[in-house]
């Protein structure tokens, strides 16, 4: 498990568990929110700027994703070796926000800073999700399960480590063989299309069967909420909402059959399976 230690012996660590009792997570991914603030009293260097540090034990292999955002100055981001060299750099874009990327090249005790110009004053929030080898790259013949448990693993941290390895030209993981698969940056969820037919009774059928799948690989610990059909916009949408219960972030699977007919969102195909996994906001 990581720990992160706020220079100044200020040590915060959360660490994101699937709470199901009769599972066992098998992908370790931590996900760290942490509200700091840059003050005057913070040092400042020629070649970085403001700084201000968190120490963080790294280990080799492991995939990191680091954001930083600010609404009283535009941040940037730095990762320091334990030899205290900069590892890598990122100074941001210009609407209080930056992200920094990598893959550990070495065991040991590395320092996030968050820095600013010489101006630079204010409150910020620092997001950290770091992912052992394991939980990186699925195996291609793991089974329905083990990959609904990889994408709610995941989930734990807005899939930020997912878009790691899609920056890599690996392909977004398909669950069930999905027709097509994104990770949606606006809604920090996962979203999938499991099936296409114009068919009204294989397409129910479909959807009833992967929802009771999907149940199934839950265990304990989430709650199931059935709705009938609904009008939305210009089609029809019957639905399955599963929700984690007792976890303070708890993730969320929606899976639903929309039946686009007289819809502009039509398509060859009348019925579409989609299923939508994230954290509830």
């Amino acid at each position: 498990m990581n720990k992160y230690k706020i220079l100044l012996f200020l040590i915060l660590s959360i660490s994101i568990v699937d709470t199901a009792q009769d599972k066992q997570q098998k992908f370790q991914i931590d996900f760290n929110e942490i509200k700091g603030n840059l003050t005057s009293s913070d040092l400042m260097k020629k070649d970085l700027g403001r700084y201000h540090g968190f120490e963080i034990e790294l280990y080799k292999d492991e995939s990191v994703n680091f954001a930083v955002y600010s609404k009283k100055f535009q941040p940037g981001l730095a990762l320091i070796n334990s030899n205290g060299e900069v590892f890598k750099q990122s100074m941001g874009n210009s609407n209080g926000f930056a992200n920094l990327t990598a893959l550990v090249p070495s065991s040991g005790s590395w320092i996030i800073y968050v820095i600013g110009n010489e101006k630079a004053l204010g409150e910020f929030m620092l997001q950290t999700a770091i992912a052992e080898p394991n939980a990186l790259i699925l195996d291609k013949n793991a089974d329905f399960c083990t990959t609904l448990d990889f994408l709610l693993s995941h989930a734990n941290a807005y899939f930020l480590l997912m878009g790691n390895q899609s920056d890599k030209n690996h392909d977004v993981v398909k669950l069930d063989n999905a027709i097509d698969a994104y990770l949606d940056d606006n809604n920090n969820s996962y979203d999938a299309t499991l099936y296409n037919d114009a068919n009204s009774v294989k397409a129910e059928l479909f959807f009833k069967s992967e929802s009771e799948k999907i149940i199934a690989c839950l265990g304990i610990g989430w709650k199931t909420k059935s709705t009938n059909w609904t009008i939305i916009d210009d089609y029809k949408m019957e639905s399955v909402e599963i929700i984690e219960q007792k976890n303070e972030r708890p993730r969320y699977i929606i899976i639903a059959i929309n039946d686009l007919e007289g819809s502009k969102r039509k398509t060859s195909k009348r019925f579409v399976v989609k299923i939508e996994i994230g954290l509830v906001h």
